[in-house]
């Protein structure tokens, strides 16, 4: 094992995790700008069937890529708050956990604000 090289991998790689942590929230900004260009889009056009079909589609796209974004945006948080821990072996499985705990509980479903589920399902029929 050649330590010199393996600590540079190990640079190299913290070095773009920051990168793309730093690049994180314009990319949530580029999705939420994309969006408002789509509603805005349907509110000043009439829409034929198959037009609003592929627009829900890229809508539908646009917010799987954002939900993403968001959830890295998260575990970006989680890692920077803990980024310590990879200073001491001991504690390497701790800052881990934490990261996979965070992830469990991104993937909770979406509680609407205003619709119930019933009252969506209504709209498409």
């Amino acid at each position: 094992m050649d330590i010199i090289e393996e600590v540079k991998e190990i640079i190299t790689k913290l070095n773009a995790l920051d990168e793309y942590n730093k690049n994180l929230y314009h990319e949530r900004d580029v999705y939420d700008e994309k969006t408002i260009d789509i509603l805005h889009y349907i509110e000043n056009n009439n829409l034929t069937t198959a037009e609003r079909y592929r627009i829900v589609k890229e809508l539908k796209d646009i917010r799987v890529k954002r939900r993403k974004v968001k959830n890295d945006i998260e575990l970006s948080r989680v890692y920077n708050d803990n980024k310590n821990k990879l200073f001491s072996e001991n504690n390497r499985q701790f800052l881990l956990q934490e990261l996979y705990n965070r992830k469990k509980t991104l993937g909770i479903r979406y509680k609407n604000r205003q619709y119930t589920e019933e009252e969506l399902e209504e709209i498409i029929k």
